[in-house]
């Protein structure tokens, strides 16, 4: 059913039939209709809490049920997305390239460690989404010392999630375009490259002056170099796949999403069968690899009801609040630009720490505050958008960076986000935004 809804979204974004739409959102009703049962307790109470509100805001519309089912359908585009991502997991695991790379970064000294887990986890992760901060995930399982597992799991928390700054392959930066299409990432994504690049500093700064003062030196072996071999090939596995997303990008003028739905399967089942021993590359490894893909798909039931319920919840609260009216009050309340992307940031940090995921403030705010109501310019707000996601994702308890490194640690989740992150974040949020206002006056 989930590849179904897959192929169903890539026809959409080529031949647009109208009446293929309920169609998409029936059959997305009924996947999370049959694997609710799974659902953590959490999420279901958020996602039925969600939708009510949504159906509640719809039901004073004319045509509330076309409300309705135009938000599940929009849901689509990003399942489509966790789709494509979910055939790369697979080789990066098994790629002898990627586990050179792995063992080169994680066996840095103290003085680079830092840097080198938190830049490394940034680049893989930028391509690679959730399997690259998986790869390096493995030395912090595996630290007896909770101070510098704490550190460790930092930096791998900090670097991972600044790349929703700029990252096309990051579902921060596909929800902020989705929810702002006069936008593009040539707008964006290249300011985005500094603020992840300010994002890893700070946390660099944190670290070495706060945390690694107040923990006694350690003794550590030599670092392990990569060598010429596995270093060309890992950037040529990155580098091919992030030209090829631009040129199909350029050339057909889909969106990202679409693109690595195309390209996401034969990439992954070309470099899958390039790592296994001669006589089982193919069919077998590639019939392996569809069977693991598609075996994972009904485990991100959790996000299909996330995104789904937040776009109910979107379309639901623009259906029922004036977009002029809401307006008036913000702009009555805050009449200047930059007051606007202070507030936004703070509200997009609170929201987060009290669980709310980032991807409902972005829906639900550029549904009922879109840029030109607020007076601000498109790619401000977009800009705001991307820069403080990541962090919002670093201090909420219920993120899947969160939730991913509270496995890893052992350390609950709330501990990670309210503990370890949110000083890390405030202080990064306060540089972005400074960042952005700055920006703003001299573009």
């Amino acid at each position: 059913m989930y590849l179904v809804i897959a192929g169903l979204a890539l026809i959409d974004a080529f031949i647009h039939l109208p009446q293929l739409v309920p169609v998409t959102a029936g059959l997305i009703v009924v996947f999370i209709l049959l694997q609710f049962r799974e659902i953590p307790l959490p999420q279901k109470i958020a996602g039925i809490l969600l939708t009510l509100i949504g159906l509640i805001g719809a039901a004073g519309s004319e045509n509330w049920a076309g409300v309705v089912i135009d938000g599940i359908a929009r849901s689509r585009i990003f399942l489509l997305l966790f789709f494509a991502v979910s055939w790369l997991q697979y080789p990066v695991n098994q790629s002898p390239s990627m586990q050179a790379a792995q063992r080169t970064i994680v066996s840095q000294p103290p003085g680079r460690r830092f840097l080198f887990m938190s830049f490394g986890v940034h680049i893989l992760g930028a391509v690679l989404n959730l399997a690259g901060l998986g790869l390096l995930s493995t030395m912090v399982e595996k630290q007896k010392n909770p101070h510098l597992r704490r550190r460790m799991a930092m930096a791998l928390i900090n670097g991972f999630g600044s790349a929703s700054c700029w990252s096309p392959f990051f579902i921060g930066m596909i929800v902020v375009l989705v929810a702002l299409p006069s936008l593009s990432w040539r707008d964006i994504g290249p300011l985005g490259m500094l603020l992840a690049l300010t994002i890893m500093t700070m946390g660099w700064l944190y670290d070495r002056l706060v945390l690694r003062a107040s923990m006694p030196s350690e003794a550590v072996s030599g670092p392990v170099a990569i060598s010429r071999q596995h270093f060309w090939r890992t950037a040529g596995l990155l580098g091919s796949l992030v030209g090829l997303a631009i040129a199909i990008v350029e050339f057909t003028g889909t969106s990202i999403p679409v693109t690595l739905g195309l390209m996401g399967p034969p990439f992954a089942v070309i470099w899958y069968m390039s790592i296994g021993a001669k006589g089982t590359r193919f069919p077998h490894r590639a019939n392996s690899l569809a069977h693991d893909v598609m075996k994972g798909l009904p485990t991100l039931r959790n996000e299909v009801l996330v995104f789904v319920a937040a776009n109910i919840l979107g379309v639901g609260i623009s259906s029922a609040i004036p977009t002029q009216d809401m307006a008036a009050v913000v702009n009555a309340v805050l009449p200047w630009t930059d007051a606007k992307i202070i507030a936004l940031i703070l509200f997009f940090l609170f929201t987060s720490a009290i669980g709310l995921h980032p991807v409902i403030v972005v829906i639900v705010l550029s549904s009922i505050l879109p840029p030109d109501a607020l007076g601000m310019r498109d790619w401000v707000m977009g800009l705001t958008f991307v820069g403080v996601w990541g962090l919002s994702t670093m201090v909420s308890p219920f993120s899947g960076t969160t939730l991913f490194m509270s496995r890893v640690t052992g350390v609950p989740a709330h501990i990670i986000g309210w503990r370890w992150m949110l000083p890390t974040s405030l202080l990064n949020g306060t540089m972005i935004a400074l960042m952005i206002i700055a920006i703003r006056h001299v573009i």
